[in-house]
């Protein structure tokens, strides 16, 4: 048994929390943070000099969002940079998502520090289901950023899962609907037998709880326009829409709990004028207005059964994961197309890091609590919202008795071309909903007579069309000896391992010549640079 704190942490889009199983117990506990929250929202500030992160940093985006920068996690995987005003030097600063996620996890772990009175070395850290190699390694390099060891990268529906099996859900077929902030997830998982078994997974990247906030400042911004008789430039009057994002953000929770709201912004000022703004919105215009981004979640919830075998009426457990579902339109779109209600066992905020610390924990060799269904009398112990630090009070099990088996979201395979018309297509070779690890050959030959090398372009995705695709490394196997068109046989092996990283291996069978490689997404960086990262990463303030 490890001595390292089992640590779990959910990166969300929105809000971050983390998460701790107790040494000796395995009890689940959020850890609060500096502020007696149990999440911390995602949002990070920075100056030039010092940043600040969660509730600090939302207190000051009105008056500063040119500095101030939320939702960072839609960035993550890609080369785009976030830009922050340096108002002491009326210059700019650039950072890369994983730096300003790094300053998140950052935040995160001085926290928990500090509540643990100890120092964090490692970590699981969730991402969604969905999410490709390029943001999978992306959201890795802002943990080690951080100072983090990262145990494992897993996903988010299947911590949550994870969680909801330790307290009583066994012998089910549960479907996580995890819907974050800024990203949507749903996977099939069969539990039973200390067993956590992922059948298939599919989800959005691109679509959250953010998008039914910009359908009401979208809102908002149209009645302004009409009634007023004005354009609005959002660009040329920053703390105005950030201004309508809080208030979007406020009536959005509101018309969680009542059937209408009053959206009311004083002395609100558009291009030097200034306007008191007060509008009603209807709990049923704002659903007409949002249902068809329900529909999609709908929409990948069907073709996750379809492509497992399954119909909604095999479900038994519809499980609710983050902060968006607590919105009834999507309760209610979930019990309509399963047919009975949603399961409310799990905090959908908690969920996620709690089940994170589980998998910590056995990786770790730490007990973890016996579900309630396995226990003599037993009951199954709620997680609603504002309970206790300590989620689970039970007998423990070793962890060598838990198996979480998860699957690949998305297929891999490689570009071939056709002889005859010269035309690429996309050559799969492990499909997506695929069991971790997963291992699969092919075999192909030359296109050219005397081809000395064969290049193998790496794709990941999940269409039939190659340039809908995501090219995410190459190899090459040579010099070969020489032979017609067609003759050679090549034989290409991938090897998909628990972490999902992938290894490829290509061999001339026919002379024993063969190649490998180990995969590296296309934002990968050295140790040497995640080290400097680490050192010139502003100061929390």
């Amino acid at each position: 048994m490890s001595d390292t704190p089992a640590i779990g942490i959910d990166l969300g889009t929105t809000n971050s929390a983390i998460a701790l199983a107790e040494a000796g117990t395995g009890d689940l506990t959020i850890l609060e943070n500096g502020s007696g929250e149990r999440t911390t929202p995602s949002v990070v500030s920075y100056d030039g000099v010092e940043a600040r992160v969660g509730t600090p940093a939302v207190n000051q985006a009105v008056q500063y969002p040119g500095r101030t920068v939320f939702s960072v996690k839609r960035l993550m995987g890609s080369d785009e940079v976030v830009v922050f005003d340096n108002t002491l030097t009326n210059t700019t600063e650039e950072l890369t998502p994983e730096e300003v996620s790094a300053l998140i996890l950052k935040k995160l772990k001085q926290d928990a520090e500090h509540h643990l009175e100890q120092s964090i070395t490692n970590a699981v850290i969730t991402v969604p289901a969905y999410f490709n190699d390029d943001q999978r390694q992306a959201t890795k390099h802002a943990g080690e950023i951080a100072g983090l060891t990262v145990d494992r990268i897993i996903n988010e529906p299947t911590a949550a899962c994870l969680a909801f099996g330790l307290q009583g859900g066994e012998g089910e077929t549960v479907l996580v609907y995890d819907l974050g902030g800024g990203t949507f997830d749903s996977s099939l998982v069969s539990v039973g037998g200390g067993v956590f078994e992922v059948v298939a997974t599919n989800g959005e990247t691109q679509l959250g709880g953010d998008d039914w906030d910009d359908t009401i400042v979208d809102w908002l911004i149209e009645r302004i326009e009409r009634e007023l008789s004005i354009a609005f430039d959002a660009e040329a009057n920053p703390i105005a829409l950030e201004r309508l994002f809080d208030a979007a953000q406020q009536a959005k929770h509101d018309l969680s709990a009542r059937e209408r709201t009053t959206i009311s912004i004083p002395f609100l000022e558009i291009d030097g004028e200034t306007h008191n703004v007060e509008y009603e919105l209807a709990r049923d215009e704002f659903e007409a207005m949002t249902d068809h981004l329900v529909e999609t979640t709908i929409e990948c919830c069907a073709e996750l059964l379809e492509d497992a075998g399954y119909t909604p009426a095999a479900i038994d457990t519809v499980l609710l994961v983050g902060g968006a579902t607590r919105m009834p339109q999507i309760q209610n779109y979930v019990e309509a197309f399963f047919n009975h209600p949603p399961s409310k066992r799990v905090n959908p905020d908690e969920a996620v890091a709690l089940g994170a610390a589980a998998q910590a924990a056995i990786i770790h060799e730490t007990a973890l609590p016996v579900p309630a269904d396995d226990r003599s009398g037993g009951q199954t112990p709620s997680l609603e919202k504002n309970q206790p630090n300590r989620t689970l009070e039970t007998t423990s099990a070793n962890t060598n008795d838990i198996v979480l088996a998860d699957v690949t979201p998305q297929s891999l395979g490689v570009r071939t071309i056709d002889l005859e018309t010269r035309e690429y297509y996309y050559s799969v070779l492990i499909n997506r909903n695929s069991p971790i690890p997963a291992r699969a050959t092919d075999r192909f030959s030359t296109l050219d007579d005397n081809q000395e090398y064969v290049r193998f372009p790496v794709y990941q995705g999940n269409s039939p069309t190659l340039d809908e695709n995501e090219q995410i490394d190459e190899f090459k196997i040579g010099p070969i000896p020489p032979r017609p068109r067609g003759e050679p046989n090549i034989e290409v092996e991938f090897q998909l391992d628990e972490n999902g990283i992938l290894h490829a291996s290509a061999e001339d069978i026919d002379h024993n010549i063969g190649t490998e490689i180990e995969i590296q997404p296309t934002m990968t960086l050295t140790q040497h640079e995640i080290s400097k990262l680490r050192q010139t990463l502003p100061v929390l303030r």
